[in-house]
C-alpha cells in the first residue's frame, strides 16, 4: 500500500462518513414511523430493542468476517443493505413493512460496525501516521453531523408538503455512499488465522478471551454501555417530549439543526477537549450531559427545557473520537474488528435490555416521569464507573 492510496482511503474515509447516514428523516423519525406504521411509542420502543438484540447476534459474527474477508468488502454489502432498508423504509405504509426495513438495518449495521474505523487505523498505521486516528474521526464525525445539521430545518417543511419526501430524498444520498465504498482500499496484515470456519472460530475465541482478560478493555466497554444506553432512550423521546410541550412541526427541523450543529462543534473539537480534559474529565464531562439535563426535562417541563437536548449532543459528538482512541490503543491489526465488535455487542445488548425496560416504564409512568427516572439511573450508574477509573487505568 503506497502513500498514494493512504491518502486516498483517508478522503474516502471522510466522504464515507458524511453519507453514512439518512440526511433527511432524523427530526421527524419517531412522527413519521408512528403515522405509516400506525405504531405507539411502546411499539416503536419493542421494535427497536428487537432490531438491536439482532445487532448483539451479528456484531461479532460480522467483525470476525470482516477480519477474515477484508473491511472493505464488508462496509460495501453494508451500504448495499442500507440503501434497501431506506427504499423500503420511504415506501413502508404498515407495521410489518417497518419492521422488515429495520431487520435490513440490522444486518448492514453489523457489517458496518467496526470495519470502517478498523480499516481506516491500519491504513494510518501504514504510513505511520496512527497518532491521526482520534482527530480524523472527530472530524469526520462532525462533517456528517454538521451536513445534517445543515438539512434539517428543510425536514419541517418538506414533511408539511409531504410525509414521505424526507424519507425518499434520504435514498439518494444513502446509495451515493455505495461508490465510496467500492473504492476504498484494504491495508495490508499480516494473516494469522486461515479464512475458514475453524480459522472463524479460532478468531472469535482468541478475541473473546482476549477481551475477558483485559480490564481496561472492559471499563471501556461498561462506560460505553452507559453512555449509548441513556443517549438512545432520550433521542426515542425528543419527538414525544416536543409534542408534549406543544412545539409546532415546522420547528422540529431547526431544533434538530441546533442539536446536530452542537454534536458537530463537540466531535470536531474532541483533540481540543482531550487535551484539555485529558481522559478521566472527559469521561466526567460525558456523564454528567446524558443525566442532569433529563433529569430538568422531566421535572420542568416546557417548551425551554425541550432545548436542554443540545446538551447530549455534546455527547453525541464526542463520544466517537473518544472511545475508539481508548479501545484502538489497544487493539491489533490481526483482530481488531473483532475485538471491537464484542464493545458494540455489549453495547446494543444493553441498549436492548434497557429499551424493554423503558417501554414498560412507560406503560406505568408518565414520559416526565420517565424521563426522571432515566436521568437519576444514569448519574448513579455513572458516578459508580468513574470511582472505578483510577484503580483500573492507574494500577
Amino acid at each position: 500500500m503506497n502513500q498514494q492510496q493512504v491518502h486516498r482511503n483517508i478522503i474516502l474515509y471522510y466522504w464515507l462518513q458524511l453519507l453514512a447516514e439518512p440526511l433527511f428523516w432524523g427530526p421527524i423519525l419517531i412522527t413519521y414511523i408512528q403515522n405509516v406504521g400506525r405504531m405507539s411509542l411502546g411499539q416503536i420502543y419493542f421494535m427497536e430493542a428487537c432490531c438491536v438484540m439482532g445487532v448483539v447476534l451479528l456484531d461479532v459474527p460480522a467483525g470476525a468476517l470482516a477480519d477474515l474477508i477484508g473491511r472493505r468488502r464488508t462496509i460495501f454489502w453494508s451500504r448495499l443493505l442500507i440503501t434497501l432498508e431506506c427504499l423500503l423504509f420511504a415506501a413502508a405504509n404498515n407495521q410489518l413493512t417497518v419492521w422488515l426495513a429495520n431487520l435490513i438495518w440490522v444486518i448492514a449495521y453489523s457489517l458496518m460496525s467496526n470495519a470502517d474505523s478498523s480499516l481506516l487505523i491500519d491504513t494510518l498505521k501504514v504510513a505511520g501516521r496512527e497518532k491521526e486516528f482520534k482527530n480524523i474521526i472527530g472530524k469526520a464525525n462532525s462533517y456528517r453531523l454538521a451536513l445534517m445539521a445543515i438539512c434539517s430545518p428543510l425536514v419541517g417543511y418538506l414533511a408539511n408538503l409531504n410525509l414521505r419526501l424526507p424519507a425518499y430524498l434520504s435514498v439518494i444520498f444513502i446509495a451515493a455512499n455505495c461508490l465510496v465504498a467500492s473504492r476504498l482500499i484494504d491495508p495490508p496484515v499480516v494473516e494469522h488465522y486461515q479464512k475458514t470456519w475453524s480459522g472463524y472460530y479460532q478468531l472469535f475465541k482468541t478475541s473473546f478471551g482476549f477481551v475477558k482478560n483485559h480490564r481496561e478493555l472492559k471499563w471501556i466497554i461498561i462506560f460505553s454501555i452507559l453512555i449509548s444506553v441513556i443517549s438512545k432512550i432520550w433521542f426515542f423521546t425528543y419527538n414525544p417530549y416536543f409534542t408534549l410541550v406543544d412545539l409546532p412541526l415546522k420547528t422540529f427541523g431547526w431544533i434538530f439543526l441546533a442539536l446536530n450543529a452542537t454534536a458537530a462543534l463537540s466531535s470536531y473539537s474532541s483533540e481540543w477537549l482531550y487535551q484539555k480534559l485529558g481522559e478521566f474529565y472527559s469521561a466526567v464531562l460525558m456523564v454528567l450531559v446524558v443525566s442532569l439535563p433529563i433529569i430538568a426535562m422531566g421535572i420542568f417541563v416546557s417548551q425551554a427545557a425541550a432545548l436542554l437536548v443540545l446538551l447530549q449532543n455534546v455527547a453525541r459528538g464526542y463520544m466517537t473520537p473518544l472511545t475508539n482512541h481508548m479501545l484502538h490503543r489497544y487493539l491489533n491489526a490481526n483482530n481488531r474488528a473483532t475485538v471491537a465488535s464484542f464493545k458494540s455487542s455489549a453495547v446494543s445488548l444493553g441498549e436492548v435490555l434497557s429499551m424493554w425496560l423503558f417501554a414498560y416504564w412507560l406503560k406505568i409512568f408518565s414520559l416526565t416521569a420517565c424521563l426522571q427516572l432515566l436521568g437519576i439511573t444514569g448519574l448513579t450508574f455513572g458516578l459508580i464507573i468513574l470511582f472505578s477509573y483510577q484503580p483500573i487505568f492507574k494500577h
